[in-house]
């Protein structure tokens, strides 16, 4: 039987030999046809795209990393789609813009339905299986059901059918990147490749924040304009956080604000961290440590209030992790590191105390505190299934009063809200089942020093995205950290998957060896003796 995940390689020489002239037929023909209708660069990109979708349909996880890679380094690039019409959706007037890692996770997505159609075709219910294969599935499944769920209850509170849609679009379709990860990515060398990958991108993200930093505003905007408008980036996407009497000027590298970049650098932070403990050559430890450096630095110079919390919080379950494993240097750090925090508490840099006593601070929090309100209100008078996906911008009638609601900077309120009870549970156990899973295989893992720091790094990860969601409800809805979620949680499911396919497996054999479950052989029982009192 052939297996589901086989392609063209395996099959006979005729087949791939037509197929190699059936495919630079057309891209002849496709060429030829494009060249005398559209520019030469459009003209090179359907090719390459063209290109890229039969490398990916070979081997998936190409098109993994390709996305993985687009989506850290140049989140915003990809092409835009003119529809001649504007249409204001909280704010934004733009057309549709189609990311580079969301077109090749589609080809993914392509090539996975295929393999998965071909083995349910064969009846091979394994390969079927591998597309669920994660007990986080479970809790995607109900959270895309509680989510369609919400869309309906918005619609019959007359929210408008396009805002339902595109918020139903940019934070519930990506999960299927959850899917497409656990199904392709199944070994060590995998993981290891995008974690590596993942380091290298947000050293180099990182750096050119700093770069920024350096060069100033002008530059920066300079930048943005001349080269990062060419890769695709929308003009009202690239946000540049200017410096003002009040304000001081924050680093945003190429993502979309600096409280965006913020949420990133929090989510990576973890791994340079952890890996220190893995990684054992004194070269792979300073690249580790340099780029730890620059991510720390570029953290501070967002100036995103929420991640430093995040960090803060992320420094605490560090120094608890090195206390109960005996890294003592890791807890001293955190020591180290508390210590030198009360002192800037004490004396804050001018950097800080803008961000935090500015007059735009002062009145962050008093719309904070109002927008909270307001969303207990509203989730006071619809408790089960809120108020509905799509609703922001509506005017709501409670009690002969006419409210306007909106998303508040907190992602958790916000769903509560808008979701209700069920679908805030759903939510929350994304959250519970990557966080057991990850522990589980971390606890299980002390002998394996790759599945222990590994799942450490995701742990505390997704702990800076938790954290940092208190505060800006709006980093949910912003696809490169929704992306990085739904990656994170795909990374979860395939690290467990190891784990439970290596490490589990290799325990319970050593410890039957040691402890036999197997009842002895009859023949080798001896009989009772008589008792006798001879």
């Amino acid at each position: 039987m052939r297996s589901a995940r086989s392609g063209i390689a395996d099959s006979p020489l005729y087949v791939r030999v037509s197929a190699m002239v059936a495919a630079v037929s057309l891209l002849g023909l496709l060429a030829g046809a494009l060249a005398s209708r559209l520019p030469v660069l459009i003209t090179f990109a359907v090719i390459g795209g063209i290109g890229v979708f039969f490398l990916v349909y070979h081997e998936p996880f190409i098109g993994i990393w390709i996305a993985f890679v687009s989506n850290l380094v140049v989140p915003q690039a990809g092409p835009n789609w003119n529809l001649g019409i504007q249409v204001a959706v909280v704010g934004e007037t733009r057309g549709l813009h189609f990311n580079v890692h969301e077109i090749v996770m589609a080809m993914v997505f392509v090539a996975v339905f295929v393999r998965v159609a071909r083995a349910a075709l064969e009846r091979d219910w394994d390969g079927v299986y591998e597309l669920v294969r994660s007990p986080i599935s479970v809790a995607v499944v109900l959270y895309i059901l509680t989510s369609i769920l919400a869309c309906f209850v918005g619609l019959l509170n007359d929210a408008k059918w396009y805002v339902a849609l595109f918020r139903f679009v940019r934070t519930v379709v990506l999960s299927y990147f959850f899917f497409m990860v656990i199904y392709v990515v199944r070994s060590r060398r995998q993981v290891q490749v995008l974690v590596v990958t993942m380091l290298v991108c947000c050293t180099l993200v990182a750096g050119f924040g700093l770069v920024q930093k350096v060069k100033g505003e002008d530059w920066s905007r300079e930048f943005a304009e001349r080269y990062l408008g060419k890769l695709g980036f929308p003009k009202d996407v690239n946000y540049i956080a200017g410096e003002s009497d009040t304000q001081a000027y924050r680093i945003n590298s190429t993502f979309l604000h600096p409280n965006v970049l913020g949420g990133y650098l929090v989510f990576m932070i973890p791994f340079f961290i952890s890996l220190l403990w893995f990684y054992r050559r004194w070269w792979a430890r300073s690249l580790l440590v340099l780029g730890l450096a620059a991510s720390a630095a570029a953290l501070f110079y967002t100036g995103s209030r929420a991640a430093w919390i995040a960090a803060g919080c992320i420094a605490l379950i560090y120094g608890a992790f090195g206390f109960f494993d005996r890294r003592v240097l890791l807890t001293v750090l955190t020591v180290a590191l508390i210590i030198s925090l009360v002192f800037v508490m004490l004396n804050p840099p001018e950097f800080v105390k803008k961000r935090f006593t500015s007059l735009s601070a002062k009145e962050a929090a008093q719309a904070r505190v109002y927008q909270y309100s307001l969303a207990i209100d509203f989730f006071m008078e619809h408790p089960i299934f809120g108020v509905g996906m799509g609703m922001e911008g509506q005017r709501i009638v409670e009690n002969n009063l006419r409210y306007t609601w909106a998303a508040v900077e907190n992602a958790f309120l916000t769903y509560l809200v808008s979701h209700g009870l069920v679908g805030f549970t759903a939510f929350m156990l994304l959250f519970v089942l990557y966080w057991g899973v990850l522990l589980k295989a971390r606890r299980g893992s002390r002998d394996d020093p790759f599945i222990y720091f590994h799942s450490e790094a995701l742990i505390l990860g997704m702990v800076g995205y938790a954290v940092s969601n208190m505060f800006g409800a709006w980093l949910l809805f912003a696809i490169p950290m929704v992306t990085l979620f739904w990656f994170f949680l795909g990374m979860a499911g395939s690290i467990y998957n190891i784990y439970r396919d290596e490490v589990a497996p290799a325990k319970a054999a050593k410890r039957d060896a040691v402890f036999p479950s197997a009842p002895l052989p009859i023949a080798d029982i001896q009989q009772p003796r008589a008792v006798t009192t001879k």
